[in-house]
């Protein structure tokens, strides 16, 4: 009898352990208060009852958003996701050309919209509830994309006959550009609202712009980064530090002591298409596999891999962080 207690305490242990706990790539991660969230109903549900657990995941004509705990290192847990090839109210060009080769994605208006940029020449603006596309604007080689104060987005537009420089548009009106500034190679932009600062990355410099009259860029400082061939840059969660990679490395930039320095412990790699870090510390990043793409998104501090088999996957953003 004492046998049989013993057993069965053991198992009811064991049992409410596994409710507490989710276990990932086999290490155990504790939900916050202790409680295993129930699974909504529906996606949209999902997306707006844990969006500090998903990420965004942009290649190819798609972008993903994915529940990073609910994944596996054998299995992405895609929650929502968009392709561009099923647009209906996109014309046909975009569709079957111009988002060929998603290359940046980013949340927001609180979760509700998605910013994207397409090295194929095209940005746009995605509804998550109906997935309608509430701007789209033509920009060639577009690499990144920012929302601006007063409604107005910011484009980085690559090495192109017609790009090398940064695009200002209305989001009320499509494909009407307001102003641009030329930029090597521009590739990254990311907007400081504690400073009121648009930050631009080409392929040696890092800027800080000041907007006058809502839509003039004006220069106001520039930095040699550490290497050449800028490619990706996001502001930090504290807002006093951006992170920027170029083709030898990844980098942290303190923007009051203007300094460059390593990211502590950050893996040693080159040519990062993307990088970024959430509220807990955890970065996540994006290294090719193959030529520009790989087939999995990387995360540092836990160190883990989420696979996308079927996707040529550019660039991962936490959704919220």
């Amino acid at each position: 009898m004492r046998k049989i207690i013993i057993v069965l305490f053991l198992s009811v242990s064991t049992f409410l352990f596994s409710i507490f706990c989710h276990e990932k790539n086999n290490i155990k991660v504790l939900y916050p208060d202790n409680e295993k969230p129930n699974p909504p109903s529906d996606s949209i549900s999902k997306v707006n009852s844990k969006p500090e657990n998903l990420i965004l995941v942009c290649g190819g004509t798609q972008v993903l958003l994915v529940d990073y705990y609910n994944s596996t290192d054998s299995k992405a847990d895609i929650v929502w996701s968009w392709d561009a090839r099923l647009a209906k109210d996109l014309p046909d060009v975009y569709k079957n050309k111009k988002f060929n080769h998603l290359d940046d994605c980013k949340a927001i208006s609180n979760g509700n919209k998605i910013l994207i940029s397409s090295s194929s020449g095209a940005i746009a603006i995605i509804n998550i509830e109906n997935k309608a596309v509430e701007f789209y604007a033509d920009v060639e080689m577009a690499h990144s994309i920012e929302m601006l104060p007063d409604n107005k987005i910011v484009a980085a537009a690559s090495t192109h006959v017609n790009g090398n420089k940064l695009m200002v548009f209305d989001i009320d009106v499509s494909n009407e550009v307001l102003f641009t500034d030329s930029l090597y190679s521009a590739h990254g932009v990311v907007w400081d609202e504690k400073r009121n600062s648009l930050f631009a990355i080409g392929y040696d410099v890092l800027r800080e712009y000041k907007i006058e009259n809502k839509i003039k860029l004006v220069q106001k400082q520039e930095w040699k980064i550490p290497g050449k061939g800028g490619h990706d840059l996001l502001m930090a969660p504290n807002g006093d530090n951006l992170y920027l990679t170029e083709t030898t490395s990844a980098w942290v930039f303190d923007i009051e002591k203007k300094q460059f320095k390593a990211i502590p412990q950050f893996p040693n790699a080159k040519n990062i298409k993307s990088i970024g870090e959430n509220r807990i510390g955890q970065f996540i990043y994006t290294l090719p596999e193959e030529s520009w793409w790989t087939f999995n998104v990387s995360f540092h501090n836990p160190k883990s891999k989420i696979p996308f088999p079927d996707i040529r996957v550019y660039k991962a953003r936490w959704f919220k962080f």
